[in-house]
This record gives C-alpha cells, sequence and structure tokens, in this order.
C-alpha cells in the first residue's frame, strides 16, 4: 500500500514537472513567433482577431494539465490490471474502442492508453514550441501550414481541432511501448 502511494505521488511530480516545462516552452515560443512580422497564431482558441489572449492560453494550459494529471494518476493506480498482452503489443491495444475507463473489458487496456495520451500530450507540447520556432525563424511550420490549408476548407476552429487532434492520437499510439514499459515496472513495483 505504501509504495502503491509512493509510485502515485512520484508518477505526478515527474509528469507535473515535464508539462509545465513542455508547456512553457510551447507559450514562451508562441510569443516569439508572434514576434516574427506576419506570423499569427493558428490556434483558435487563443486569439480574438490578431490578439493572442495569454491568459486564456495559460488557463486553458492549466485544465489541460489537471486532466493529464488524472490520467497518470488513473494509469499509476490501476497497472496492476493491465493485460499483459496489450503491454506485449501497445500499438495493438489501440484496436480497442470503449467510452468508459474504468468498465470491466477497458480496464485490462485503458491505464496503457491514459498513460499514452498524457505522454503524447507533453509530446506534442515539445512538437508545438519547435514549430513555434521554425515560425520564428522561417516564417513557416508544418503545423500552421496544414491548418491553413485545412480552413480554407471548414472553419478555422474545426481545422485547427482536425489537425492538432489526428497528431495527438498519432503521437499516442507512437508514444504507447514507452508507456507499456512504464506500466510493466509500475506493475513490478
Amino acid at each position: 500500500m505504501r509504495s502503491r502511494k509512493r509510485l502515485l505521488i512520484s508518477a505526478a511530480i515527474v509528469y507535473l514537472f515535464a508539462y509545465a516545462v513542455a508547456s512553457y516552452l510551447d507559450l514562451w515560443t508562441t510569443k516569439v513567433a508572434l514576434n516574427r512580422s506576419g506570423a499569427h497564431e493558428g490556434n483558435a482558441f487563443v486569439t480574438s482577431g490578431a490578439t493572442y489572449l495569454t491568459t486564456r492560453a495559460w488557463i486553458i494550459n492549466i485544465v489541460g494539465g489537471v486532466i493529464m494529471l488524472g490520467c497518470i494518476v488513473f494509469s499509476a493506480a490501476y497497472a496492476a490490471r493491465t493485460e499483459t498482452q496489450w503491454l506485449r503489443h501497445p500499438i495493438a491495444s489501440f484496436k480497442n474502442v470503449y467510452l468508459n475507463p474504468w468498465a470491466t473489458t477497458a480496464i485490462r487496456v485503458s491505464p496503457l492508453h491514459l498513460l499514452s495520451i498524457a505522454v503524447a500530450f507533453v509530446v506534442m507540447r515539445l512538437m508545438a514550441a519547435v514549430n513555434n520556432l521554425l515560425i520564428y525563424f522561417h516564417g513557416f511550420a508544418p503545423l500552421g501550414w496544414s491548418i491553413e490549408f485545412l480552413s480554407k476548407l471548414v472553419p478555422v476552429p474545426l481545422a485547427f481541432g482536425l489537425v492538432i487532434f489526428t497528431l495527438f492520437y498519432l503521437l499516442a499510439i507512437l508514444v504507447s511501448p514507452l508507456a507499456a514499459k512504464l506500466i510493466s515496472s509500475w506493475q513490478a513495483a
């Protein structure tokens, strides 16, 4: 029991540190990129016209952090219930679809998925920071280009959501082997 509590606290602290660093880099590089003439923020949820809403960006960041921390705590708390077959084949585990991560059929894989999502979120924030630096130094970045291209076909918020959700989902799948190793180590603890 004591080791389980230590595991939860350790996982939460490490994740919060990683999330804070990645978030700061993303938000700071966004401000840097916006200093370039002609640059604009592709995230329609943190802008009003051409104005970047820093406070709103931080609020969204904090809410996202709480949600992702919940994913970490859930994964650490239920790591023992993750089935070995999904830890051996984490990418294949994403063929399992469910709405309730606590459901009997889902709990055998949901800790892996939620941990993958949380890790992917940090990676995505780091990618966003690199994307912002590309905007600042070169005036072009792949995420912004993708959002801009799609926004010719659909409203900007939808274009942003499609690009970011697709990237996020793919990253969650790609980091799932790392998440599987973490859950395996938590099971052994």
